[in-house]
């Protein structure tokens, strides 16, 4: 039993407190429960105020699940314990399947996800109530070696990459020859990352999955640094990740924009910000839809009023900062 979650729980009280009520009523009488209920309040009042210090004193707050949604949640965690002496916040990683699964069994006080949540989570754990925070996007990035004229890729040249195929006539960047010995790289774990890039490209968030040629890594971290340390290589991570380095480049996707037309969006924080801004029907207008995502909290049910005051808190234009210091960017200001 979360003993927590039974304390943040104030209706939780009034059963136990009926129940007394009556073995005293029980017990004593009528004519005695005005001084015995006199006492026997002014006793709880005081149990209660000391029990509910020494929570205050205690009280943790558990994070983990998606590592694209990390960064900013330890910063915001951050400001939040500066705010409120006494609760501490301890954030995780594990990928947005583990934040999605651990908040459903209701192993972590919030989880993360970096992603929409599929039907078939929300079916598997109906009480998962899902707090959007904010959101952002997939880059392509390349090795900063790869010559500029590699800068723009089209979306169909994504997907002969991306299916496992590493030579050919359709083996191309921009139109011309793809780079001999192309490193190609993308996420090992489960992660919100891997299934809004692959359902961009293949409609399907396993799609690139067990393709031997492609090399997997950890974390957008783990990307980022091996596409960083291979001179001929290329890779996706978020957005607030890719800008983080020189040691890689930022692609510019070619796709048709919302009338049908090829387009070469420029992948830049306000293009995705006003991209973000738009109903998903609209379609493409500043950076292919598809490459956006949402970044949420997952709670097993309504949250309790310490989950609730953080997410409030992260929702907040005090938070603000914290997305900006990341390269994401907060429900507040999209």
């Amino acid at each position: 039993m979360n003993l927590k979650k039974l304390f943040n729980n104030e209706a939780g009280v009034s059963p136990i407190v009926a129940t007394l009520v009556l073995v005293v009523v029980a017990i004593a009488g009528a004519a005695a429960v005005g001084t015995i209920l006199g006492s026997f309040s002014s006793d709880v009042s005081s149990e209660a105020s000391a029990g509910d210090a020494k929570m205050a004193a205690s009280t943790e707050l558990l994070i983990a699940g998606s590592s694209t949604v990390q960064p900013v949640s330890e910063l915001i965690a951050k400001e939040f314990m500066k705010q409120n002496a006494g609760i501490k916040v301890t954030v995780q990683g594990g990928g947005s399947g583990a934040g999605m699964t651990s908040a459903g069994l209701g192993i972590v006080d919030i989880g993360a996800a970096s992603e929409e949540v599929p039907v078939s989570v929300t079916t598997k754990y109906p009480d998962l109530q899902v707090h959007t925070i904010g959101g952002s996007a997939i880059a392509v990035i390349m090795n900063k070696n790869q010559p500029d004229t590699h800068l723009n890729i089209s979306k169909t040249e994504l997907q002969y990459i991306f299916n496992g195929t590493t030579t050919g006539p359709n083996f191309m960047i921009n139109n011309t020859p793809a780079p001999a010995g192309l490193k190609v790289f993308q996420r090992a774990d489960k992660s919100g990352t891997e299934d809004t890039f692959a359902g961009y490209l293949f409609g399907s968030s396993t799609a690139i999955d067990g393709i031997a040629t492609i090399e997997g890594a950890n974390g957008n971290a783990g990307v980022l640094a091996k596409v960083a340390a291979t001179p001929t290589s290329i890779g996706f991570v978020d957005y607030g990740f890719a800008t983080t380095t020189k040691d890689v480049k930022i692609l510019n996707v070619e796709d048709k924009n919302n009338k049908g037309v090829d387009t070469v969006f420029t992948a830049s924080s306000d293009n995705i910000k006003k991209e973000l801004a738009l109903d998903k029907a609209t379609g493409s207008v500043y950076y292919p839809h598809g490459l956006t995502r949402p970044l949420n909290y997952l709670t097993n049910g309504n949250p309790n009023t310490i989950q609730s005051a953080f997410i409030d808190f992260a929702m907040s234009p005090g938070s603000i900062p914290a997305f900006k210091a990341t390269g994401y960017f907060s429900i507040s200001e999209i």
